[in-house]
C-alpha cells in the first residue's frame, strides 16, 4: 500500500499573527482618519439616496474626465472643451487617475461615489505598502512612523474622502519610490530597485512637477551619501525603466507645453494668492503636519549618520531639508513633507535608544497634530456654519444645473469656482474654471460681474458665445472677482443687480432662481 506523501506546511506563528493584526490596526486607523469628513461628503437626501459633496472644482473636472474615458475606453483626454469656453484648454492632467476612477466606478456606483472613495483607497495601499516595507527591513522603531503616516493632517487631507485629485496618486507613487530606494540602499535587492524605478516612471506619467523635483533630490542625496557606489547596475536599470515609462507616457499623452500663455502669466500671481496651497506654509502649520519632532529631526539624523555611517540617515536628512524648504515656498508640498518625515522617523528616533524614551518623546511631540485634529473634529461655530453652507450650496447648485440641463446646448458664464460643477452637472461648457489654464475665461467672468455698464458686459457675452449666465451671492462674487483682476470693487457692479433680480439688462431673460443662484438666458441678437 502506497501512503500519500504529506507535505509539511508552515505553521502560522505568533509573529505572523501579530504582523497581520498590526496591518489591520493600521488600516482601521487610517480609514477612520481619512473619512473623518464623511458626514460632510456623503449627505442623505430628503427624498432618499445620498448626495456626494466633492472638495473643490478640480474634483468635478476629474470626474468629467473619468466619465469621458468610461464612455470611450482607451481614450486619452488631451483637451478640455468644458472650460474656458469656447477656446477650451490643454490641461496638465493625465490618464492614470482618470482610469482609476472609471475603473472603481465599475464596482462602486455612481461615478460620484467612486470619485469620493478613490483617494482613501490609494492611501490605504500606501499604508499597507509601508507596513510591509518596515517589517521587511526590520526597522526599529517603526510604529511611530506608521502611526503618524495614518493620522498626519497633511497626509489624510491628500487621501481624504471626497477628493478625487491626482495628488493622492502622486503621494502613493512617490512614497513607494522613495521607500524602495532606501530599502535598496540597505540590502541591494534588485526587486526594491525595480519597484522604485517603476513607481518613479508612473509618477512622472501623472505629473512632471513634484516627482521630477523629488527624483532629482533623491539622486543628489544618493550621490552625496554613497558616492561612487550610488549608481550600481541594478539602480541604473531601474532609472532607465523610469525614464522609459515616462517617455512612453509622454508619447501616449502628447506634448503639452509647460509654459503658460501671456494672459495666464499675468493673472497667475493674483489667482495663486487666493489658493492656500500656493502660499508658503508657516512653521506652525508644518508642526501641525508632523509634530514638534520636526525641529530636532535633522540633528538626530545627523547624529545617527555619524554614529553608524548609515547612508540612509544622510539621504533622509537631505530629502527632509529639501521638502521643508519646498513646503515653505508652497504649502502644496505639505503631504510630501509629512511623508518624508514619517519615512525618516525610524532613523531619527534610533539614537534615543530605549523604547520608553522613544515613545515618550514621540507622543509628546504630537501636541500640534492633536490640536489640528481637535479643530477638525470640534470646529468653531463659524467653521461649522461654513461646512453646512457648502452642503446647502452643493444641493442648490444641483438644482441650478438641472434647470440648465433642460435647455438647448450653449456656453455658461458663472463664477469660476462653481463653473466645473455646473459644466459637469448641466452638460454645458463653462467660460470659467478652477485650473490655471482656464484663467482667461475666469478673468472674463470677473470682468462681466464687475461691469457697471450693460454694453461692456454684453460684449463679453457675445465674444464668448455665452448662452446662459448663473449669478451667485454678490458678497462672494465681487471681492473675489476684484482680487483676480487686481482692481477695486465698483460701486454698482452687475453681479449685485443679477443676484437681486432687479434692473436686469434687457439681453438677459430669467430662467430659474433659488436661495443662492439665479439663472439667466442670453436673448438672441
Amino acid at each position: 500500500m502506497i501512503c500519500p506523501r504529506i507535505v509539511p506546511t508552515s505553521p502560522i506563528t505568533p509573529k505572523i499573527l501579530s504582523g497581520v493584526a498590526g496591518g489591520l490596526l493600521l488600516a482601521a486607523v487610517f480609514l477612520a482618519a481619512v473619512t473623518w469628513n464623511r458626514a460632510d461628503v456623503i449627505v442623505p437626501r430628503a427624498g432618499g439616496g445620498v448626495m456626494v459633496v466633492l472638495a473643490d472644482g478640480d474634483c468635478h473636472s476629474r470626474l468629467q474626465r473619468a466619465a469621458l474615458v468610461a464612455e470611450s475606453p482607451g481614450r486619452i483626454v488631451r483637451a478640455h472643451d468644458f472650460e474656458n469656453y469656447p477656446d477650451g484648454t490643454v490641461p496638465h492632467t493625465t490618464a492614470p487617475m482618470d482610469y482609476l476612477v472609471a475603473g472603481l466606478a465599475v464596482f462602486v456606483r455612481p461615478l460620484d461615489m467612486a470619485g469620493a472613495w478613490i483617494s482613501p483607497l490609494l492611501g490605504l495601499a500606501a499604508v499597507l505598502f509601508l507596513w510591509f516595507w518596515a517589517r521587511r527591513l526590520e526597522l526599529v522603531p517603526r510604529w511611530p512612523a506608521l502611526l503618524l503616516f495614518c493620522v498626519s493632517p497633511a497626509i489624510t487631507h491628500a487621501f481624504a474622502l471626497g477628493r478625487p485629485d491626482h495628488q493622492s496618486l502622486l503621494l502613493l507613487l512617490t512614497t513607494v519610490a522613495l521607500a524602495s530606494n532606501w530599502a535598496f540602499t540597505r540590502n541591494a535587492s534588485s526587486t526594491w530597485a525595480w519597484t522604485s524605478g517603476v513607481a518613479w516612471g508612473l509618477a512622472l506619467w501623472v505629473s512632471w512637477f513634484e516627482p521630477l523635483v523629488l527624483l532629482a533630490v533623491q539622486e543628489l542625496a544618493r550621490g552625496l551619501a554613497l558616492r561612487r557606489a550610488a549608481w550600481p547596475p541594478a539602480w541604473r536599470k531601474a532609472l532607465a525603466s523610469a525614464a522609459g515609462i515616462a517617455l512612453a507616457a509622454w508619447a501616449l499623452e502628447g506634448f503639452r507645453n509647460p509654459w503658460p500663455e501671456p494672459a495666464v502669466r499675468e493673472l497667475f500671481p493674483r489667482w495663486a494668492q487666493m489658493l492656500g496651497e500656493l502660499r508658503g506654509a508657516t512653521p506652525g502649520t508644518m508642526f501641525a503636519w508632523t509634530g514638534w519632532l520636526l525641529v530636532p529631526a535633522p540633528l538626530l539624523l545627523a547624529w545617527d549618520y555619524f554614529r553608524r555611517r548609515d547612508p540612509v540617515a544622510l539621504m533622509a536628512l537631505i530629502l527632509l531639508a529639501a521638502v521643508v524648504a519646498l513646503a515653505g515656498w508652497q504649502a502644496r508640498w505639505g503631504p510630501w513633507l509629512a511623508a518624508v518625515f514619517c519615512l525618516s522617523l525610524p532613523w531619527a528616533l534610533r539614537p534615543l535608544g530605549r523604547t520608553w524614551i522613544v515613545w515618550a518623546v514621540f507622543v509628546a511631540s504630537l501636541w500640534p497634530v492633536a490640536s489640528a485634529w481637535e479643530h477638525r473634529l470640534m470646529p468653531t461655530p463659524i467653521e461649522q456654519a461654513r461646512r453646512q453652507e457648502k452642503i446647502v450650496e452643493a444641493a442648490l447648485l444641483e438644482e441650478a444645473a438641472e434647470s440648465l440641463r433642460a435647455q438647448p446646448p450653449g456656453g455658461v458664464l458663472a463664477p469660476w469656482w462653481i463653473s466645473p460643477a455646473l459644466a459637469r452637472l448641466s452638460g454645458h461648457p463653462a467660460v470659467g474654471g478652477s485650473s490655471h489654464q482656464s484663467l482667461p475665461g475666469s478673468a472674463d467672468t470677473a470682468r462681466f460681474f464687475l461691469a457697471e455698464d450693460d454694453a461692456s458686459a454684453e460684449a463679453i457675452l457675445r465674444a464668448r458665445r455665452v448662452r446662459y449666465v448663473v449669478a451667485d451671492a454678490p458678497e462672494r462674487v465681487v471681492p473675489t472677482s476684484a482680487a483676480l483682476l487686481g482692481a477695486p470693487p465698483p460701486a454698482k457692479p452687475l453681479a449685485l443687480r443679477l443676484a437681486r433680480g432687479r434692473d436686469v439688462p434687457p439681453y438677459l431673460e430669467p430662467l430659474f432662481a433659488n436661495a443662492f443662484f439665479r439663472v439667466y438666458k442670453v436673448r438672441d441678437e
